[in-house]
This record gives C-alpha cells, structure tokens and sequence, in this order.
C-alpha cells in the first residue's frame, strides 16, 4: 500500500469550466479502499503476524528468548510499513470502495456484502473510516516503537490487539448488519470466562 496520491485534474479541471461537479469514477482513482486493503494492508499485516505468533509464549504475548536483532527489526520495519499504508489510506480524497466488475471476499456468498453496501457504508460516514484507518496506523506506530525498544511484553500485546483495530472498522463498514451477532458471541465468551 505505497502510493494512494488521488489526483483528480479531470474533475478540476471539469469544475474550473462550470461543468457538472461528477465525483470520478473508480478508473480514474489510483487506488480504491479495496486495493489498499488486499494488497498492501492485509499483506503487511501477515507479516507483523508472522513475526509474532513465531514467537508467542503461553501467555499470548511475545517471549522475548524467541526473538532476535534481525527478527525484532523486521516486526519494527513490518509496522512501519503497515502504518505508514494506513496513514496513506486515511488521507485518500475520494474513498472508492472498488472498480466495476471487482467483487470483495465474501460478495457472493449469503449473507455476504457487496461493493456497493460497504461504498454506501463508507459515504455516509467518510470522516469515520479515515479515522479508523489513522487508528490502525497509530496502533502500527506503536508496534514499531515497542519492537525497536525490544519491549516484548508491549509488542505482543499490541500485535495480540490488531485483531480488534481492525474489525472495528469491518463492523461499521464491512459488515454493519453483523454487530449484533458479534456482540453476542463476546458476550458468551465474557461469560464463559468469568464462569471459570
């Protein structure tokens, strides 16, 4: 996710003229929200999982005699990397979910959402998901810092909590009609817990 620079001369250009003020279309964007996530963001993020979950202790924290120098550099250049993609993702100008024709992951199957819902979802609240996406790249600038400091305990903490940064963006975005059942399923996981 290196480059999301959205540049729009055409309509500019269109506007300068006392043309229609069109929004463009997704072939005139650089990068969709789509793109940004399945080849640069996802793609990171397994490498910051790799990293962590090779050395997880029983704990679910990272155990520091399971890393190294060049192991702890490559989770600190990994979340660098992650975080400056979302930071570039959270600074789009014009959030185009997805090209036409192109389906996300689950599009086809029941229950499953299409580029059309998570376009409706992220339009109605842009601000919201910029936000998110500067969360995710804030939680990323962490890591880094944690991992260039050798903190195990803070670095496999917060690589055990990116899971959670980003599925409160899927929640409201990607899948809204699944927040009920999501906070069931914690709900009898919390009580599970406490049952022990």
């Amino acid at each position: 996710m290196t480059s999301h620079r959205m540049i729009f001369a055409l309509a500019a250009a269109t506007l300068a003229l006392g043309g229609c003020s069109k929004e463009p279309a997704a072939e005139d964007v650089p990068m969709t929200v789509h793109e940004a996530m399945t080849q640069h963001i996802d793609v990171i993020a397994d490498e910051v999982w790799a990293v962590g979950n090779a050395a997880m202790a029983s704990d679910a924290l990272i155990d520091p005699k399971l890393m190294d120098d060049a192991k702890w550099a490559k989770l600190a250049d990994a979340a660098a990397r992650l975080q400056n993609a979302a930071t570039e993702m959270s600074m789009l100008k014009k959030l185009v979910v997805n090209r036409p024709g192109v389906i996300i992951s689950d599009e086809n199957i029941e229950g499953g959402t299409t580029s059309e819902q998570v376009q409706k979802n992220i339009d109605a609240d842009p601000e919201g998901f910029r936000g998110m996406a500067g969360a995710l790249a804030s939680h990323m600038g962490d890591i880094a810092a944690a991992a260039k400091a050798h903190d195990a305990q803070r670095a496999g903490a917060l690589v055990g909590q990116i899971d959670g940064v980003c599925e409160n963006c899927h929640l409201e975005f990607w899948y809204p009609q699944q927040k009920d059942l999501v906070k069931q399923i914690m709900a009898e996981g919390d009580g599970a817990a406490a049952r022990k």
